[in-house]
């Protein structure tokens, strides 16, 4: 994991907005989401639940791209270094030999890209590499063996990171909801204009919220552009990311709780004047929660995809614990962040506050559950 020391220069650095920073702090906050993702025991079951939604329209997906293709690739966009990396990979290689064999012909070959962060742990990723190999071939070994080569491929998805043409299928899932950058427009001449809020919320004013709709179809759309250039006509995307129910982007609803809890939290410390109100003020998410509505309207506007299918979750997490497992979970996301803004002697006091209010918002009956989006995107023949 990174140092806080490097963190703390990184957003620093990410004040002065500059295209090749920015992208780099984005890069640096889906490192440390995806971090938490694999940390055992509490963000497990998180993880757990979002792949297993998502599983059957992946593997659908896969098995019609791949159907035809001699040498098939693949691209995991924010990888991270878990064990839980290659679960996904391996199925999709597992179903598209599977349907191959079922239908009595060659096994393809595999090219897997595994894209996260120059800051990723690509050397703990790829040591379980071996083991992931030999379990295909020990399954899939009908005479002819099978093929499957494994390639780091670092960088921020924002952007382009493979050749033109050379996919056929890409995974991206827990990731996209994160913007490039915290959107420009939050100050106006110096003064904060999401005071009291660390993300827009059902406090916040409609030019805040319209300012993190802006930085998200500006992010979107590269992102779409990018991945077009570099799919094969037919190529599929399976996107899954933290989204929203409601359609209308100022209706005063909060539909992701655990940024609220924190500015809730944050604003028990300036009562008690533990933190100053300025600094609560100056601070904000690089983070964008989309309908599907607005997911379907960027596709139609980028033009180089059709919609398969657009799946929408809401896992609800009444249970008893469940303050204290998303508590801890966003914790580890966001822990560096905070650091740097408010110190490093505030984290356990802040976070101790964060789950007795996620407890309160449970006991009140209004649960602490969040959307999940997964939209399955075919690369179209107009582009």
């Amino acid at each position: 994991m990174l140092t806080t020391r490097v963190l703390r220069s990184l957003y620093s650095t990410s004040a002065t907005i500059s295209n090749h920073t920015l992208i780099q702090f984005h890069s640096f906050v889906c490192f440390f989401l995806f971090v938490y993702c694999c940390m055992p025991p509490f963000s497990q079951m998180f993880q757990k639940e979002v792949i297993e939604s998502v599983m059957d329209i992946t593997l659908s997906s896969a098995e019609g791209t791949c159907a035809d293709v001699e040498t098939v690739s693949i691209a995991d966009l924010g990888c991270s270094s878990g064990r839980n990396t290659l679960s996904v990979v391996e199925n999709v290689i597992r179903t598209v030999c599977e349907r191959r064999r079922e239908a009595m012909r060659q096994l393809p070959e595999f090219m897997v890209f595994l894209n996260d962060l120059p800051s990723n742990d690509f050397n703990a990723l790829f040591s379980l590499v071996p083991e992931f190999e030999q379990k295909l071939k020990a399954e899939h070994d009908d005479g002819g063996g099978i093929l499957v080569s494994v390639a780091g491929a670092p960088g921020s998805f924002y952007g382009r990171r493979f050749p033109s043409s050379s996919l056929h299928f890409v995974t991206s899932f827990t990731s996209l909801h994160w913007l490039s950058q915290v959107p420009a427009g939050l100050l106006n001449k110096g003064e904060p204009i999401n005071k009291g809020n660390v993300y827009m919320s059902p406090a916040s004013s409609p030019s805040v919220v319209t300012r993190y709709f802006e930085q998200f179809q500006e992010d979107f759309s590269m992102f779409l552009r990018s991945r077009s250039q570099e799919l094969v006509v037919g190529g599929r995307m399976v996107l899954s990311m933290l989204g929203r129910r409601s359609h209308d982007i100022h209706k005063k609803i909060n539909e992701f709780p655990l940024y609220e809890a924190l500015s809730k939290s944050l604003s028990i410390f300036v009562s008690q004047k533990m933190i100053a109100e300025e600094k609560v003020d100056s601070f904000n998410f690089p983070l964008y929660t989309p309908s599907t509505q607005e997911l379907e309207d960027q596709v139609y506007r980028e033009g180089s995809f059709t919609i398969d299918s657009m799946k929408q979750y809401y896992h609800d997490w009444m249970f008893e614990n469940a303050p204290n497992v998303l508590s801890k979970t966003f914790r580890a996301a966001t822990e560096s962040l905070i650091c740097h803004h408010f110190g490093e002697e505030i984290i356990e006091p802040l976070f101790e506050t964060h789950t007795r209010v996620l407890y309160e918002r449970l006991m009140a009956g209004e649960g602490i559950g969040w959307c999940q989006i997964t939209v399955v995107l075919c690369k179209s023949a107009t582009r």
